[in-house]
């Protein structure tokens, strides 16, 4: 997920539940038997969606091919495996290219210099910009507002503040505005974490562990710390690649499953988001063996979400008014093979009221939840263009860890998810078409 910009919430904070007062629509399709318990793919292709399946995918991307960073040959491996994969499903397959300013870390250290010598675990947070930085550190209360830093000097020093609820540009944007040299965030857990800056900040802007930003904050009590901040980064010119699959329906109205196979640097991005693109490969198979749908599926595996949600905004800034207006829904599929809790299924919408009507009809937990702030995904990027979305994904703490690792994933997540979203469907697909219109997805 933007999982550059951190999901990080309980499920307490989760709201509105598939009991919400608005009525999804009435909308019925034939009734499906129980999942038995979960088994080994069969030789036999069956037409609904299976878990085992998914997880092989899931397994596939996050260690046959590993890191999927965008721009990178393991993100280039991952879309031809993902490309060959709907070939085989026989839907119409193209990828579509999109510029982007790639950023690399070159080398990053951070060392304390005074009153002890220690070297930190940190890295710079995605398209910070690069420096040497020698000074004072000081630590900014609360957690890094306009208000919190006119409580302390950081001019001229290196500012200290601790991770959460404002994104990380807002953060380092705070810290320059009042003549900071740099920033460091630690993190709010003991791991290491990653981040992306939403805009350009002018200072470097520097992720720490939690345990590193515990050592600097005992030695803060016994007095003044002095800090050598030497950071190598730069940006290039890429090209990333969306990955379309197109299942032709009876009519040009379509609907959207999408979901992002880059991952950050750090490690595999077993669950965000190997598992939300596995998902999507099933779910392809699966419509691809039934009966032509009266609507056009489109399966997306988008690029550079991680960067921004870039492939998505690249995809939605292709099409017209007329062919926004023609996307009868936008399901997203991200981060929902790991952590605890349930299935959450975000969204105010009729789309997300369905897809909670859909999970219960199913007797699977699924709840609402809203977005923090310093979080985003790629059905944002339709949304935004007035499409109706619903986002499918579960509570995660170890996203952009080198832990979002395989033996993180359940299969009976993906489980949940996949039987979830073919419900869905098929219901999204029963409903009354709206006129008619011409409508193309953006392909190379």
């Amino acid at each position: 997920m933007q999982k550059f910009l951190g999901i990080l919430f309980s499920i307490t904070a989760l709201f509105v539940a598939a009991c919400s007062p608005q009525v999804a629509p009435p909308v019925t399709v034939p009734q499906r038997a129980a999942t038995p318990a979960l088994v080994q793919p069969t030789a036999v292709a069956a037409s609904f969606f299976d878990s085992s399946r998914a997880f092989e995918h899931n397994r596939k991307l996050s260690v046959d091919i590993g890191k999927r960073v965008a721009g990178t040959q393991g993100s280039q491996n991952a879309a031809d495996y993902i490309a060959r994969e709907f070939e085989n499903y026989g839907l119409e397959v193209s990828r579509q290219p999109f510029a982007f300013e790639g950023w690399e870390d070159r080398g990053t250290t951070v060392q304390l210099l005074s009153p002890n010598t220690l070297q930190l675990e940190a890295n710079a947070i995605q398209y910070s910009v690069g420096g040497n930085v020698d000074g004072q550190v000081v630590l900014v209360p609360n957690i890094g507002t306009r208000d919190d830093f006119s409580k302390v000097n950081v001019r001229g020093k290196i500012a200290l503040v601790k991770r959460g609820t404002l994104p990380f540009s807002e953060k380092s944007r705070n810290a320059a505005e009042v003549g900071a040299t740099a920033i460091l965030i630690y993190n709010d857990a003991p791991q290491s974490f990653t981040g992306t800056l939403r805009e350009k900040v002018s200072i470097p802007t520097l992720a720490l562990s939690g345990t590193a930003g515990q050592e600097i904050l005992i030695v803060l009590n016994s007095g003044n710390v002095r800090a050598k901040i030497a950071s190598d980064t730069g940006v290039e010119q890429r090209t990333g690649y969306n990955v379309i699959g197109t299942l032709k329906g009876k009519s040009d109205e379509a609907i959207v499953l999408g979901g992002h196979y880059d991952s950050v640097a750090t490690g595999p991005g077993a669950s965000d988001n190997a598992s939300g693109t596995a998902t999507i490969l099933e779910l392809a198979r699966v419509f691809a063996s039934k009966p032509q749908p009266q609507r056009t599926m489109v399966f997306i595996a988008f690029d550079a979400e991680e960067l921004g949600l870039l492939g998505s905004r690249a995809y939605v800034d292709e099409l017209s008014r007329a062919q926004l207006q023609n996307i009868r829904a936008m399901l997203n599929f991200d981060m929902l093979g790991a952590g605890n809790g349930p299935l959450i299924l975000m969204g105010d919408g009729n789309v997300a009221l369905l897809a909670r009507s859909s999970a219960q009809q199913l007797k699977i937990d699924a709840r609402n939840a809203q977005m923090p702030a310093n979080a985003g995904s790629d059905h944002e990027s339709f949304a935004r263009r007035g499409v109706d979305t619903v986002f499918f994904m579960r509570d995660y703490d170890l996203l952009h860890t080198p832990e979002d690792t395989i033996d993180q994933i359940k299969q009976e997540y993906l489980d949940e998810a996949g039987r979830v979203a073919e419900r869905l469907l098929e219901r999204l697909d029963a409903t009354p078409l709206k006129q008619d219109s011409s409508m193309r997805m953006p392909t190379e």
